[in-house]
């Protein structure tokens, strides 16, 4: 099945599953969370047939860019930890939809989903004639079919991920995940500007995007053959490509300076952070208190069992990025590696690894790499997939009844 195929069937298939998954749940299931999110009012109200599909989807963050998108952003609120670019896009698609923001942000998280699905499929497919796969590799030499191959499963392992219904949520995860995959695969292809204005975007999505500009310059340079010429060895000079990979900071910059000169933010977006509880530690500190905080039973409102995936994914992302640095190419190890590294280095308020199981999302190093040691074990392979799509449902079901997943 081709890439846009899959990208497009997963789509349809989780809008149609999760959709009757959150019409059952919120029929017929009981309020599961404690604590009350903001802007709670936003969330549809009528008994109308499109009232009950879309509102299962306004919960927590989904309001805050709900209301981002249709009053804009306020000095002193918290609005301003949520970076313009989804918001602004709801907006602009809600125009022809008479001002339906909560369809909109479902249809730009669908677009973004099967974008970064197809791109994830090409990325895969791109490096898995490069990708040391062991005896994978070998099976392929001797002519011997590959059960699973490769590019398939890392688009099924993202999609099904227990909480992958964030790619699909009005959050930022899928529209930001679609804008680092192109930025990777035009960089991947020699097409450096637009690479640096996919991490423009992804800068105007996520603070994460900052993490593009390294792997941009890398593979710049190494494609035009540059670092023999820094190390006095011949090669070329760079060109005014190189310049593109700025553009992931521009991005990040123009945020803050939109929010300082238009909104009126005064402090700095450590502070913005320490509104929502998040603060700056050292890994071990982190570590130390979710392990604690899981023992004593979640202590303040939380679920362990969320708690408990939070430093899983911690773990073993953590654990999947450095391999990832080992056997994919150099450029993903300089956006994993970092990005990886700031997640050990926050602690949040509701819980001490609060929303990092969706945080990992855009960490595609990671599903690549497991992808490839699945490609060679259909039997673990589907059940994974199995076990995964399962917490998936699960974890949506809870998340639609107001419980805190991330």
């Amino acid at each position: 099945m081709g890439g846009l195929r899959l990208a497009l069937v997963v789509l349809v298939a989780l809008r149609i599953g999760l959709g009757i998954v959150a019409f059952v749940a919120v029929s017929f299931g009981p309020r599961a969370g404690s604590i009350v999110g903001q802007w709670e009012e936003l969330v549809l109200r009528g008994t109308d047939l499109w009232s009950k599909l879309l509102s299962p989807w306004q919960r927590w963050d989904a309001l805050w860019y709900q209301h981002i998108a249709e009053n804009g952003y306020a000095a002193g609120d918290g609005s301003t930890a949520f970076f313009p670019l989804y918001p602004l896009l709801s907006r602009i698609v809600s125009v022809p939809l008479l001002g339906n923001v909560v369809l909109a942000e479902l249809l730009v998280s669908s677009a973004a989903f099967a974008a970064a699905m197809w791109l994830l499929y090409r990325l895969a497919r791109l490096d898995s004639a490069s990708i040391d796969t062991g005896s994978v590799a070998a099976d392929r030499t001797a002519g011997s079919r590959v059960a699973l191959p490769v590019p398939q499963l890392a688009v099924l392992l993202t999609a099904l991920f227990p909480v992958g219904f964030f790619l699909l949520a009005p959050y930022t995860e899928g529209l930001f995940l679609a804008l680092t995959l192109a930025s990777f695969w035009f960089a991947r292809t020699n097409r450096p500007w637009a690479a640096g204005a996919a991490g423009f975007f992804a800068s105007l999505t996520r603070a994460h995007g900052i993490f593009l500009a390294l792997p941009l310059a890398f593979e710049y340079l190494r494609q035009r053959d540059v670092f023999p010429w820094i190390l006095g060895r011949g090669g070329r000079r760079p060109g005014l490509g190189v310049l593109a990979s700025g553009l992931p900071a521009l991005g990040l910059l123009a945020t803050m300076a939109y929010q300082r000169a238009i909104v009126g933010v005064q402090g700095s977006a450590l502070e913005t952070y320490a509104q929502w509880g998040y603060q700056v530690v050292a890994p071990w500190r982190a570590i130390a208190a979710s392990w604690n905080d899981i023992r004593a039973g979640g202590p303040h409102g939380n679920v362990p069992e969320i708690e408990a995936l939070n430093l899983a994914c911690l773990l073993a992302f953590s654990a999947l990025a450095v391999v990832a640095a080992r056997r994919l190419p150099v450029a993903y190890a300089l956006f994993a590696l970092p990005y990886a590294a700031l997640l050990l280095t926050h602690e949040g308020w509701l819980s001490p690894l609060m929303s990092t199981s969706r945080f990992v999302l855009p960490l595609f190093p990671c599903f690549i790499v497991v992808a490839v040691w699945l490609a060679r074990r259909p039997r673990v392979a589907v059940g994974w997939l199995g076990v995964s799509a399962l917490l998936q449902l699960l974890l949506f079901q809870f998340w639609v009844r107001w419980g805190f997943v991330a």
